[in-house]
């Protein structure tokens, strides 16, 4: 029977632990979905097939973000689920997930314009071209998966870029990497902005680095006020199926998807609406979470902040 190592275990041990397990799952689920790919569409295919990409980024997805997390929480503790803060799902306060999304959107946008305006000092210009070159490949990219001629491929999508990031990413940044930056630091403000930049960061997509840990804070803030993970995986498979579903109805329409980067300005008083919205809506969750005493419970029952 496994120990709980999570009150043994210093926070730097658990810390490189759980970064091996990462580099671990996704080495040895890359191979196997090289393999299985292989097997399926054919060795010499592979470099110009968009199945077997798909394929790939499923498989070697799961073995990044969902396999680690669930083998390191049965590490640090005897009830992995309570651990991963997943025994637990609110729905008036996931009702309100939904409601905080919505209003976020317009500020995301907002964030994401200003973010692409910023320019690096001109000692710092060959970084900018590196970041400029490594967020033309990601959009690529991107855009390749992103190409959808069949509802069956929207739901390969949805499963690709919006269920598995939506769980497995959570899991490893909120679950996992957010619990050991708490107890390392004792504060859970700082354990949420850290993960959220180191959330961002590992994206490499520089341009869109602010509204990415902007998202990465409020799901780690939905997680403390409620001792749900369920809510931030809500959230974050709303945010990434949106982006898909997008597209999708954009290639139905017979719209470039270079469409979807182009700046959508609201007037400034929308904006406004949105920020109130937003603020609004995130006191309620906070206030009904304490109300209802599920604030911030950790996985042993204790509160957090």
């Amino acid at each position: 029977m496994l120990q709980s190592a999570s009150t043994e275990r210093h926070p730097f041990r658990s810390l490189l632990l759980l970064l091996l397990l990462v580099f671990a799952g996704q080495l040895v689920f890359t191979i196997i979905g090289i393999l299985i790919g292989g097997l399926i569409y054919g060795f010499k295919a592979q470099p110009d097939s968009l199945d077997f990409l798909r394929l790939l980024q499923i498989i070697s997805s799961f073995g990044m973000f969902v396999a680690p997390a669930i083998f390191f929480a049965r590490l640090e503790s005897n009830d992995w689920l309570a651990y991963l803060k997943l025994r637990h799902f609110y729905i008036i306060l996931a009702l309100f997930t939904v409601m905080i999304m919505i209003s976020f959107g317009p500020l995301l946008e907002l964030s994401l314009e200003w973010n692409k305006s910023m320019k690096l000092p001109p000692f710092l210009s060959g970084l900018e071209e590196w970041m400029l070159l490594k967020e033309q490949q990601m959009a690529e990219l991107t855009k390749q998966l992103l190409r959808m001629g069949t509802v069956n491929i929207l739901l390969v999508n949805l499963l690709m870029l919006a269920i598995i990031p939506g769980v497995g990413e959570e899991l490893i940044f909120r679950g996992c990497l957010q619990n050991i930056l708490g107890r390392w630091t004792g504060n859970h403000h700082t354990a949420i902005w850290i993960t959220a930049i180191i959330f961002s960061a590992i994206h490499f997509q520089f341009y869109g680095f602010i509204p990415r840990m902007l998202l990465g804070a409020l799901f780690g803030y939905l997680l403390v006020w409620s001792g749900s993970l369920w809510l931030p995986i809500l959230a974050h498979f709303m945010n990434n199926a949106v982006a898909v579903v997008t597209a999708y109805i954009y290639q139905q329409k017979g719209i470039c998807l270079d469409k979807m980067d182009e700046p959508d300005r609201l007037s400034w008083y929308l904006y406004v609406l949105s920020l109130v919205l937003f603020i609004g809506l995130l006191i309620t969750f906070y206030r009904y979470s304490v109300k209802q005493g599920v604030f911030a419970k950790g996985a042993d029952g204790s509160r957090l902040g």
